[in-house]
């Protein structure tokens, strides 16, 4: 079961018509850890997520991931000390630091676990 997801409050997108909000991306609240780290997990039409299109939280796979500390984007490895969640998340690493796209649920999950200890 993954819990980092009860922590996403979906970012309203204002008064907008359902037609025109049906074509815009969705976007969630960052969520606050200890040490200054903030977790951006993102999902919709616009984001790297499984599927790629606008569903409810729970029927996303995986998810955009985003990382950063006093403002700045870090890796995984950068604030992280357990190996195994370092390993998890090398499949999905990028040339941009800090960006992970297509982040399996479970995999978040371990990071979310951690960071919030």
């Amino acid at each position: 079961m993954v819990t980092f997801i009860k922590e996403l409050k979906r970012i309203p997108r204002g008064d907008v018509p359902d037609f025109v909000a049906a074509a815009m991306p969705q976007f969630y609240e960052a969520i606050g850890c200890p040490n200054d780290v903030v977790l951006s997990v993102q999902a919709s039409m616009a984001h790297y997520s499984t599927p790629k299109k606008n569903v409810p939280v729970e029927e996303y796979e995986a998810f955009e991931v985003t990382l950063t500390k006093k403002g700045e984007f870090v890796s995984v490895e950068d604030i992280v000390k357990d190996h195994a969640i370092i390993e998890a998340f090398k499949p999905y690493k990028t040339s941009g630091k800090g960006a992970y796209p297509f982040v399996p649920a479970e995999v978040i999950e371990q990071l979310y676990l951690y960071l919030k200890k």
